[in-house]
């Protein structure tokens, strides 16, 4: 009851809020921001100390009905909800039917041998070495049998345990493992034993077909115009990778649940919190369906989330007991900045700091940098120059990223922004600016010089903090 007595005085107190939004920092930021990049609605969550300070709504829900988002307006989450995928399944090892260091094979004996390594910690943290995602097509519909299916004929991309990899796959698989352990579709699971028991009261998993009160409709932009998402099938919108709808609200009642340490035991949020560990004894900043940063006070929690025009970023100061969470409803939201930027509002010692070029000691690796920024654009990226890439997730890694680039016009610079040697490998962070746009490439180079990690992503400007 207590918990719902908080949710229900936030909602009293929204409507005061809303009355003074123009003396407040936060609603005018917002509201400058959502102009800028055209984003037509946006959620806000701001917990502290297991508190609720703000849910709150700005701009439509859906343009077509011209409905305002509200505190209880429901978003598409995306790779958000794979923490509450994780909670799920450390709620059955409480319950004593898995252990984190059990082979997936041992409940899902129908899986390839060559997954026997794979463990559901493994899965967990993204060290598993399955495809990044299901070579399937997203408007066909499939039973759980054919999807595993799908999955379990892809090549794995390393040995398990041998390096980190984010994989929506390693997600869809553990949604697969709920369901057999438990008996339950992953949501009706996470229903009964985490949104129930928290106040989640309209936490849900998406579906086209049912009457959803206050569903927001996602948005994408193309040739400058917002139009509605493309539709896929409801295998695409069901998988344990981030299939949910949140509101403001309910991601309140989560955030204050954590908090409290609810729902789970201490040891299982001290899992929750442990970096992925590698085989060769090193760790990387991903615990059980969160992103790490920093350390102490400055230690945070984060995960985006991006899916049919939603945006969706959290980030969580545990030690400061403070969450704040962006659900934008248009594709062009920078989820992430704005999470940021609201927390560095309400503590200054939170702000991002533009960051700076520096001191470039390898220029052969920025010309190669150069050089495979450009052949990535063109079509032309040779897949002998990576390791430990299966050569389909190569392919759909290169596609993925040569439409990115294609849009971008000429390149004016190229920096190098970070360097650091990472468990005998090194990885390298360039900014490229371009006529239409910034983005920031993150390779990592084994010893011998091959590329072991990509990542490009769009940055709204040269100096934004990443």
């Amino acid at each position: 009851m207590k918990q719902l007595r908080h949710l229900l005085a936030a909602l009293l107190l929204t409507g005061l809020a809303a009355s003074i939004a123009a003396a407040e920092p936060v609603d005018d930021y917002i509201a400058a921001t959502m102009a800028r990049d055209a984003i037509p609605g946006l959620g806000l969550t701001i917990v502290r100390d297991g508190q609720l300070l703000r849910a709150q709504g700005y701009g439509l829900a859906n343009l077509e009905h011209q409905v305002p988002v509200h505190p209880d307006t429901l978003f598409k989450t995306g790779a958000v909800g794979m923490q509450l995928t994780a909670a799920a399944v450390m709620l059955l090892v409480e319950d004593g039917k898995l252990r984190l260091d059990d082979s997936i094979r041992l409940h899902l004996p129908e899986v390839p041998k060559t997954w026997q390594p794979i463990t559901i910690r493994q899965l967990l943290n993204h060290s598993s070495g399955l495809p990044a995602t299901p070579n399937g097509d997203f408007r066909a519909d499939y039973t759980e049998a054919e999807l595993l299916g799908i999955i379990a004929k892809q090549d794995l991309n390393f040995a398990a345990g041998s390096r980190w990899r984010f994989s929506y796959a390693d997600y869809i698989v553990l949604g697969f493992l709920v369901k057999r352990v438990s008996g339950l579709y992953y949501a009706d699971f996470l229903r009964q034993r985490v949104f129930t028991p928290l106040g989640m009261r309209t936490a849900r998993a998406i579906s086209d077909l049912d009457v959803i009160p206050n569903r927001a409709a996602g948005y994408e932009t193309r040739e400058g115009q917002l139009r509605n998402a493309e539709w896929i099938s409801a295998t695409a919108n069901s998988t344990a990778d981030g299939s949910l709808y949140l509101s403001p609200l309910d991601y309140a009642a989560w955030a204050m649940g954590m908090d409290g340490r609810r729902v789970l035991t201490a040891e299982s949020w001290a899992q929750i919190a442990a970096p992925a560990r590698l085989a060769n004894g090193c760790t990387y900043p991903y615990g059980l369906g969160w992103y790490q940063r920093g350390e102490g006070r400055e230690q945070a929690w984060w995960h985006s989330g991006s899916w049919q025009g939603f945006q969706t970023h959290v980030v969580r100061y545990p030690e400061r007991k403070l969450t704040i969470a962006i659900f934008a409803n248009g594709e062009g939201a920078d989820a992430a900045t704005l999470a940021r930027h609201v927390a560095g509002l309400l503590e200054p010692g939170l702000a991002d700091k533009p960051v700076t070029p520096i001191s470039d000691a390898d220029p052969k690796v920025t010309a190669r940098a150069r050089q495979l920024l450009a052949d990535m654009a063109g079509g032309n990226v040779a897949y002998a120059a990576f390791t430990d890439y299966a050569k389909l997730d190569f392919t759909e890694l290169m596609v993925e990223y040569g439409k990115t680039l294609s849009t971008l016009g000429p390149m004016q610079e190229l920096a190098l922004f970070n360097r650091q040697d990472l468990c005998g490998e090194v990885l390298y962070r360039y900014r490229a600016r371009y006529d239409g746009g910034v983005v920031e490439l993150a390779m990592m180079l084994t010893a011998n010089g091959r590329i072991s990690n990509l990542l490009l992503t769009p940055l709204p400007g040269w100096d934004t903090a990443g």
